[in-house]
Order: structure tokens, then sequence, then C-alpha cells
């Protein structure tokens, strides 16, 4: 105990000290949320108000440490708040081709994983669940480059899955206390009778979860900048998300369920072809992720995964101060269906491996600075799945003001039929509308 206190002093030491001179923005940041829909679930209450920090190092200008954290609390509604480490890591330069990194650094191993916020090469920060957001992997990069190709390799003995919203059971019932947290079926038909639900969550052990291998290598070909490239990934590593296996008991008039996570291991495949230029970018991706099956002990139902194949192409032109993009994506395979006694073919399984498998997206990007003070950006984004009716609207605002004033406002509108086998139906009440305002400290 005295050993790791001792660590622990040490890495807290290092990161003030490196902090006290690395180029890194701190603000304060006020947000408030309102959910516009009329068909909101919980009417009682629509309206949400976020206060937190932010710590963001200059991308432009990398440290030997750099620093990408965001932190809220909800007054009021403590399930609603987080920390979002995105990235927490430090650089040495052992030539001036390599580099060794340690800690969590955000890495695009795959275009297709980071462009549609898969989440299968490194973990999401899905609080928001409709607007995902990728975060790094935690443990040591080594990076090669040369002028027309690169190297990466990473190993860790440590893995942190998907940041999902938080929920609460209290008397065996998922609270409706997180608009984010798609709750459970609240009933059952077992032994051809519909009863309700009380749930039990047997929590792994932290240390199953967290202390687990995790490897992937990346190989990169083409200038950095301009002309054609090509990059080849794959990893060995514990799925992001867990997969539910669940045993069901008929007590009296209703049915104890224990729900059990369970981590499980994939391998990932990925494969990017494109050429950029000033003008912009073309690019055409392909992932593959074999899973394995998990093992539970003494469950009655379990989930069943498949291979699947996802390929997409990304067009992106810029016309200055505009870029406008255009993506799709698709997949084959993936699907998650369950076995046990209390499988159904006409229900979702609790596990899921993709919020939608096939989908395009088209959006258009602004970006000016005017009299040297003033940095206007926003964002238009339509998202719409090709295979279940779901459809995606994004609008994002943001006013800085340098020295020290920073204003920004979003606006989600969804849209998806009300039907049991759509994976965003429990998402179509959401639509939301933020504000927020942050000052640099």
């Amino acid at each position: 105990m005295r050993n790791i206190h001792l660590i622990v002093s040490i890495l807290v030491t290092l990161f003030f000290h490196q902090l006290s001179w690395a180029e890194v923005k701190s603000s304060v940041n006020v947000m408030g949320l309102s959910f516009i829909s009329s068909d909101f679930d919980s009417k009682e209450k629509t309206n949400f108000g976020f206060i937190g920090a932010s710590l963001i190092s200059n991308p432009k200008q990398p440290e030997t440490f750099m620093i990408n954290f965001q932190g809220f609390y909800a007054p009021g509604n403590a399930v609603l708040s987080y920390l979002n480490f995105k990235e927490i890591y430090f650089t040495v330069a052992l030539d001036t081709d390599s580099k060794i990194h340690i800690g969590r650094k955000l890495k695009k191993w795959s275009a297709l994983d980071s462009d549609w916020n898969l989440g299968f090469f490194q973990p999401q920060f899905r609080w928001n669940s409709v607007a995902p957001e990728n975060q790094g992997l935690t443990g040591v990069f080594w990076d090669h480059d040369e002028s027309a190709w690169g190297l990466s390799l990473f190993a860790s003995p440590i893995f942190l899955p998907d940041q999902g919203p938080g929920y609460e059971v209290k008397d065996g019932q998922f609270q409706n206390t997180n608009p984010w947290f798609n709750t459970p079926p609240q009933n059952i038909r077992f032994q051809g009778q519909l009863f309700p639900i009380d749930y039990n969550v047997n929590t792994p052990q932290t240390s199953d979860v967290v202390l687990q291998s995790v490897y992937a290598a990346q190989l990169r070909f083409g200038e950095k900048t301009v002309g054609p490239f090509a990059n080849f990934s794959a990893a060995h590593k514990p799925s992001d998300q867990f997969a539910l296996g669940y045993s069901g008991v008929l007590v009296t008039t209703r049915v104890k369920i224990d729900v059990t996570p369970k981590s499980y291991y994939e391998n990932n495949y990925a494969a990017d072809f494109g050429y950029r230029e000033g003008w912009g970018l073309a690019q055409f991706s392909l992932l593959y992720t074999k899973p394995q099956q998990p093992k539970f002990e003494i469950v009655a139902n379990i989930p069943v995964f498949t291979d699947s194949v996802s390929w997409g192409p990304r067009f992106a032109y810029n016309f200055r101060p505009f870029q406008f993009g255009i993506a799709y994506l698709d997949t084959q395979g993936g699907e998650v269906t369950e076995q046990g006694p209390d499988a159904s073919a006409d229900r979702a399984s609790l596990s899921q491996r993709f919020l939608y498998r096939q989908a395009f997206q088209i959006q258009a990007q602004y970006s000016e600075i005017f009299m040297k003070k003033l940095k206007w950006e926003s964002l238009l984004q339509y998202t719409q799945s090709t295979k279940d009716p779901f459809k995606l609207i994004r609008f994002h605002n943001k006013v800085d003001i340098k020295g020290p004033w920073a204003f920004t406002s979003d606006v989600i509108l969804i849209d998806t039929a009300d039907d049991s086998t759509v994976n965003m139906n429990a998402y179509r009440n959401l639509d939301q509308f933020w504000i927020g305002v942050s000052y640099d400290i």
C-alpha cells in the first residue's frame, strides 16, 4: 500500500510540474440543456444545468505533456455528472523520427471507426448517447515516422472500456433519472405470461475489467499532408462494450432477473486508402471485426456475436471558409442474437455492437476569424440510416472571443420509428437544445 501511495504521489507531482509550463488552456464552463420534444418522457423536468471545467493542450504546439480533459457537475442530478479524460500522456523523443508516448492518447487507427464513432479500436465517451466522442487507448505507444511511411505499436496491461451514461437501480427497477440511459424492458413474457421485472446487476470486479492486455499496430504509407496514402491497422483487445447475460426466476407475481456484464476479446483489422490535397480528401475505408464468444458461468441466456465487415467512402471539399463533406457506412454481419430458454426472436438483445449499421452523412462546416479577435465556427450535419427509419440533425455553433470568453449552442433533432427492433428508438424523443459559456483562466 505504501508503494502505491508513493507511485501516486510521484505521478501527481509530475502532472502538476508538467502542467505548470506546458501550454494548457484552462477554463470554467456553464451549460444549460433543454429537451424540446413534446413527447419527452420526463415531463416533470425538461431543463438541466451544468457547471464544470476543462484543461486542453494546444494540439498545434505539442509538448512533452498533453491533456484533453473536461468535467461537469449537474446540481440536483448527480447521475448526469461526468469526468471525460480524452487524452492525458507524456512524450519522450528517442530521436528525430521516433517517439514514445505514455498514457491515454487519441489516434486514428481506422478512419471508419473514428469518423463514425463505432468504438472498436478505441473506447467511446457515450454520456450523450446520440453524440458519442472518441477516447484514447491507455498504455505505451511507439511511433516511428519517415517522410513517406510510418509505423506505430501499442501495448498495455490496462484496459478502459466505453464510458456510458450513468444509471440508478432502486428496488429492482431502473430509475428514469438519466435521459440517455437506454432502460431495459420493464416486463417480460415468462412461461407464456407477461410479468413485471425486478433487476439485479452483478457488477464485475474492477480488476477483472481493467487488468486485461491490449495490443495494436499500424503501418502507414504516403505523405502526411498531400498525395495518396494507405493505412493498415490491427488490434487484439477486449470489446469496449460488455456482453450482457441474464437469468430469470419467477417469484410469486414478478420475475427476478440477474444481469451479468462480461468482458470479451475481439480482433479488429482496418485499411484506409485515399488521396488528400489542399482542395480536400477522397477516402475509402474497410473494417473487419471478429469477436470471441464471451464465457458465462451459471447464466441461462447469453448473447451470440457474429463477425462483421464495414466499409464506406468519405469525400471532403474545402472552399474557404467552408468545408463540405459526404460519407457512407455499410455493415454486413455484426448481428447479435440471444441463446437460452428466455430468448425471443422478436426482442432485441440486451447487448449491442452497432448503434446503426447502414447510414449516410452530409455536413457543412464554417470557420472564420474576424478582426483577429473573434473566431466563429459552425457545423450543420445530417445523418440518416439507409436500413432503419432513423434521422439525426445536428447544428453546432461556437463564438470564441479571444481574451477570454467563448459561447456555444447546439441543437440535436432525432426522428425514428417506435419500433423495438430499431436500436435508436429509445432516443426518439431526445430532441435537445444546448447553450453554454466558458471563461479562460
